[in-house]
């Protein structure tokens, strides 16, 4: 009887063990929330290449159509958004991106994007209004597809960000909007709102989480909007201004506002090209240990001299006049520009904190080496450093 109920709590711990595998979160799966208007919707024609999958590439499926459910994850193919995306920014985006990762990256991007819609359909404080304005003027023919995405666009980013936090990582936001507001003057302050709306609701580390903004067609009818498209980047800490310059607008009868398809392999690239280059900043930098970086214990006096400070700065030179000390709990940082940040990391890469231009009172920290790098406002890291904690 013994060895029928140990044979039995047996199995049940290894089915608990295989369940509890499956709903681990895998730091190498790279998922990304993309939302907008059409050209993030994806407007050129489906080619057999299109069709071709990648393993590595996914959909995080947020609109219910193709026999898909919502909140899976699927190899990635057209339609990546709504049931009628043809091929975008997303789908070069995530292809091009897997083509420059290390093949143990997946990357996974969740496409809620509906043409000719404003900003305010995003926006929770506003979307309601929104649609039943557009339903009293009759201005209904998207409103199939925002059915499809579970009757608010808002909600369903926030849906797929948090299966995208129990699954693997939030890597950023991918957008591309505005046609439908080139009349509306505050349109770079709205686009901040659903940005920090979606960071706060989903407790993002901004710092970390990034959001790529793309210019509208230049040789379009609203190229001329491409300056409000900058003013959305430059208010966001973290955005990143996705240049169009080059990429060809489809002529159609009514408009010339999507991307051709030769537009948008180079548009989906370029998102790819800033992307990989944030990436490669968020890594840690190389351990200098065998370097005199060593600053005695931080819980006795501060030994740290300008002569250890090594020059690193991706081969260029540490500008003169940067110095660190660190006192007990308290790291200050002398003659970093305005604006420059300091990222604290473990010896395994894990982001600790982040100070300011100045330095600043550090987090707790557990005994071990830590490394320091300032960087500066646009992220070019100007100075490393490594030195002891014995924890406080």
């Amino acid at each position: 009887m013994n060895k029928v109920i140990l044979t039995a709590q047996a199995m049940f711990f290894v089915v608990w063990l295989l369940a509890t595998a499956c709903l681990a979160q895998d730091p190498n799966l790279h998922i990304y929330l993309a939302y907008g208007q059409s050209n993030m919707s994806g407007q050129a024609t489906v080619t057999d290449k299109d069709r071709v999958q990648d393993p590595r590439f996914l959909v995080l499926r947020a609109a219910n159509h193709s026999n898909q459910k919502v909140g899976e994850f699927y190899p990635a193919a057209p339609p990546m958004g709504h049931s009628q995306s043809k091929v975008g920014i997303a789908d070069i985006f995530g292809r091009t991106m897997v083509a420059n990762l290390p093949d143990s990256i997946k990357v996974a991007v969740a496409n809620i994007a509906i043409g000719g819609q404003s900003i305010d359909l995003f926006d929770k404080d506003r979307n309601k209004a929104y649609v039943q304005n557009a339903k009293n003027k009759g201005d209904t023919w998207w409103i199939q597809y925002l059915d499809e995405y579970g009757g608010d666009l808002y909600k369903r980013i926030v849906e797929m960000g948090k299966i995208a936090k129990q699954k693997g990582v939030i890597k950023g936001f991918l957008f591309h909007q505005g046609e439908a507001d080139y009349q509306m003057n505050d349109w770079p302050k709205r686009v901040k709102k659903v940005y920090d709306d979606l960071i706060a609701e989903l407790e993002l580390d901004p710092e970390k989480t990034p959001i790529l903004i793309g210019e509208l067609a230049p040789t379009g009818d609203l190229g001329w909007r491409n300056d409000a498209v900058k003013q959305a980047a430059d208010l966001i800490p973290n955005g990143h201004l996705i240049s169009a310059q080059g990429c060809p607008a489809l002529k159609e009868a009514s408009y010339t506002l999507h991307f051709t398809r030769e537009g948008y392999e180079t548009f989906g690239k370029r998102y790819a090209e800033t992307m990989l280059e944030i990436l490669k900043s968020q890594e840690p930098p190389p351990d200098t240990s065998s370097a005199d970086t060593t600053v005695a214990d931080t819980s006795a006096q501060d030994t740290t001299t300008n002569d250890s400070i090594p020059d690193f700065m991706r081969g260029v030179k540490t500008p003169s006049g940067i110095a660190m000390h660190v006192t007990g709990k308290l790291l200050a940082v002398v003659g970093a520009p305005a604006g420059a940040r300091v990222r604290l990391f473990d010896m395994q890469g894990n982001l600790l904190g982040v100070l300011g231009a100045q330095g600043g009172a550090m987090p707790q920290i557990r005994a071990g080496r830590v490394l320091a790098v300032v960087e500066s406002a646009s992220g070019m890291r100007l100075m490393t450093r490594a030195f002891n904690v014995t924890g406080f």
